[in-house]
């Protein structure tokens, strides 16, 4: 059933690459959704948002914004980010505070195709809530890094964390090579190395998580409102694929 899944979403990329003017494929969606919620209903809400560039100018940084506001009787727990063209549909899972339910995120994705970009929201009963944006991209995912460039290790790992304005904004310096990069030299792949995983703790306390897959840019970028009266410290913590661990912490 899985190898069936990979095999039809192939062979759709492959039939909209041979169209120049491909837009984004709604027939993709529904075996994504089978293969991620079975057959669990989820109902397009208004209070669940995601928004980015008709035409980003670049697939490989492309800006997305996820907007949730809070509304009785819903608490969710999960938002799940979904590229329905990506080789890799899951993007990302931002695991949810009570924190963090008048969310307002930004961050960067890699797209290889035009797609929808959706969010799923789950609540604590396991309701789901979806949004979607169409948005025009190419060759995010596979196009071409220079595996031996010193700069994209150059103080791997740097954590730049910034607190204005009720937002939190950091950047990890960290070349997240997808493992559709070919390496020009030896002519095979990069392997896949990635920012695996990321936490934001304010005074010790968990206020967002962060699953992320090969389909964040190159330099992981968050942005997300945090509302606080509280003086304290924000800790950004992140692990990637190889086991490192990279730590950052500021005070606010």
């Amino acid at each position: 059933m899985k190898n069936l899944f990979k095999l039809i979403v192939c062979l759709f990329i492959l039939a909209s690459s041979f169209n120049l003017k491909a837009d984004a494929n709604p027939d993709l969606w529904p075996y994504i959704q089978e293969k991620m919620f079975q057959d669990a209903e989820i109902i397009e809400a208004d209070f669940i948002k995601i928004d980015g560039p008709k035409r980003a100018a670049s697939g490989a940084q492309v800006p997305i914004n996820i907007k949730l506001t809070k509304t009785d009787g819903v608490d969710l727990e999960k938002i799940y980010l979904i590229i329905d063209a990506n080789p890799t549909q899951h993007a990302a899972t931002y695991h949810l505070t009570d924190k963090t339910q008048n969310l307002d995120l930004f961050t960067r994705i890699r797209m290889e195709t035009d797609s929808f970009v959706r969010v799923v929201g789950q609540d604590k009963d396991g309701k789901l809530y979806m949004h979607k944006v169409a948005i025009r991209a190419s060759g995010g995912c596979s196009g071409y890094m220079d595996v031996h460039d010193p700069a994209l290790t150059k103080d791997l790992g740097k954590i730049l964390v910034k607190a204005k304005e009720d937002f939190i904004t950091t950047r990890i310096k960290h070349p997240n090579f997808t493992g559709l990069q070919k390496d020009q030299d030896s002519g095979g792949y990069i392997p896949e190395w990635i920012v695996k995983q990321i936490r934001y703790d304010f005074n010790g306390k968990k206020i967002l998580a962060v699953e992320n897959d090969i389909s964040i840019s190159q330099d992981p970028y968050l942005k997300f409102k945090f509302v606080t009266e509280d003086k304290g410290t924000i800790t950004v913590s992140a692990t990637d694929t190889k086991g490192q661990t990279f730590l950052k912490s500021k005070k606010i």
